[in-house]
């Protein structure tokens, strides 16, 4: 026994050198059939093809740690052009992101929605016998971040021609908006200047830039079903979002509605705001219904009315059917805050009346334009819920990895890890880095026969210069003007003759 703890052994030092063993065991294997798999491709090759050339030494990193290899380089001559291939890369598909196995790309899109490119390759580095920087790991996610979004765009070309659909039905689809800005990196220009003091000038007007990169998010859902015993979750819920323009985020809103659903099922789909601008400007169609958040709805209302009754009042009126009396109770507390001379207090309940004005096309509950009472609403809480869980989301989504610590952000960069966290919380990241993805789309492009027929939208041509025209010559005057100035952006086809 003397012996024994003369050399330290205990069973964490008797457990880390077996794993390290076992490591070493099993990159010996994988090397061993890398070896067999790599002579098979040569002697079942298509030899008129493919000529062997040479042998090119790599190492890939695997949760087993590195692995070195040599891997046989073929020259393969299409046309005329000669080309040089891996043939046992392709076989193993070990080309999306670089020489790294699929289940160390798995293991950083898990760590990295939750810490830093520096503490994620740590992670790797101590779990895996592996030595990856943390502008590796990054590069990893921008791979990945690009290929879904590559995916996306794919997805949005065929659903908008018309060669893909969905296959659920579904009478209502809620989709819940939201956004979030995050900082953005100041540009390498900016960097290391050193500030001015401007004395004896008056200071220069300029306009205010935000240094943020707004994160719009949508959570698309069915509605709710039990979770336990009077609790609920979001019913077949997926999530989306992106950096760039609120009309790109309704894209991939719809395609994916689209390529999930049967279209013609849907009586309507709701969506749901928090009163940005983009929030309620990209609803469009007969079926789309506008809600304003609640939630956002009684935060305002919150902070603006320090009355208890009014606000009582007012925090109550918004769930009914006549919620633009709300209006009226406005005006009378102004009028009351007017008389007692609050300024500070009257400027917050204006900025709520200008809020709820901006908004007011979606102040009423969605289940009573839809045509039902208020006694009805408990009984159809499941299929028409309550809407308002896109800011739980999208702190789970975004603002507890992306916004804390003072982290700033590229545009790039931003964008491919929103669509990894995203896609992870949706459960279809293994899918994108086993390229399924891509390979679901094919086979249901494969499976319908016959193709969909293709409906070219036709350009409808515009009356530019009215004036040239002999219609506008028919009058003279200001009546020709207003005639012109009525008709120039007026398409032909919206020109009726009437006897």
């Amino acid at each position: 026994m003397s012996m024994l703890s003369n050399e330290k052994i205990n069973f964490k030092s008797l457990e880390e050198k077996t794993f390290k063993e076992m490591m070493k065991l099993g990159r010996k294997i994988i090397q061993d059939e890398l070896r067999m798999l790599d002579k098979l491709i040569l002697n079942y090759r298509d030899k008129e093809i493919y000529k062997p050339k040479d042998f090119q030494p790599t190492t890939i990193k695997t949760k087993l740690g590195e692995i070195p290899i040599a891997r046989r380089r073929y020259k393969m001559v299409i046309n005329g052009e000669t080309k040089i291939i891996y043939l046992l890369d392709e076989l193993l598909e070990i080309n999306d992101f670089g020489l790294y196995s699929q289940g160390i790309v798995e293991m950083i899109t898990r760590e990295i929605t939750k810490k830093s490119y520096r503490e994620t390759a740590k992670t790797i580095s101590e779990d895996t016998d592996n030595t990856i920087s943390h502008t590796a790991v990054r590069n990893i996610v921008l791979k990945l971040g690009e290929k879904i979004k590559k995916l996306e765009e794919e997805k949005i070309k065929l659903y908008e021609e018309g060669k893909i659909e969905g296959e659920k039905e579904t009478q209502y689809i809620f989709c819940e908006h939201d956004g979030i800005y995050i900082k953005k990196q100041k540009s390498k220009k900016h960097k290391g200047r050193k500030k001015i003091k401007e004395k004896n000038f008056k200071k220069r007007k300029s306009k205010k830039r935000k240094n943020g990169i707004e994160l719009k998010i949508a959570v698309i859902h069915e509605g709710k079903e039990p979770r336990y015993t009077n609790d609920y979750k979001l019913k077949n819920k997926i999530i989306v979002g992106t950096t760039s323009k609120a009309k790109d985020l309704k894209k991939i809103e719809d395609a994916t509605i689209g390529t999930i659903y049967k279209e013609h099922t849907i009586k309507n789909v709701v969506i749901n705001g928090d009163g940005a601008d983009w929030t309620g400007s990209i609803v469009e169609g007969a079926k789309e219904i506008f809600q304003l958040d609640m939630a956002h709805i009684q935060k305002k209302i919150y902070m603006a009315v320090s009355d208890e009754e009014y606000l009582k009042k007012m925090q109550d009126v918004v769930y009914t059917k006549q919620v633009k009396d709300i209006f009226s109770l406005i005006y009378n507390y102004k009028v009351e805050l007017e008389t007692d001379n609050k300024i500070s207090e009257l400027e917050k309940v204006k900025e709520l009346e200008e809020y709820l004005r901006n908004n007011e096309n979606g102040l009423q509950r969605y289940q009573y334009k839809l045509g039902y009472k208020e006694e009805q609403l408990e009984e159809i809480k499941e299929k028409l819920p309550s809407l308002g869980s896109e800011e739980s989301h999208m702190y789970c989504v975004c603002r507890d990895r992306m916004k804390k610590n003072r982290t700033s952000w590229s545009i790039i960069g931003a964008e491919a890890l929103l669509k990894v966290i995203m896609n992870k919380m949706n459960g279809t990241i293994v899918e994108i880095i086993t390229n399924r993805a891509e390979k679901k789309i094919k086979e249901e492009l494969a499976s319908r026969i016959p193709e969909p027929k293709i409906v070219k939208k036709k350009k409808e041509s515009k009356i530019i210069y009215v004036g040239r025209y002999e219609i506008a010559n028919n009058f003279t005057g200001r009546a020709k003007q207003h005639l012109i100035d009525i008709l120039r952006d007026k398409k032909c086809s919206e020109l009726m003759l009437i006897n």
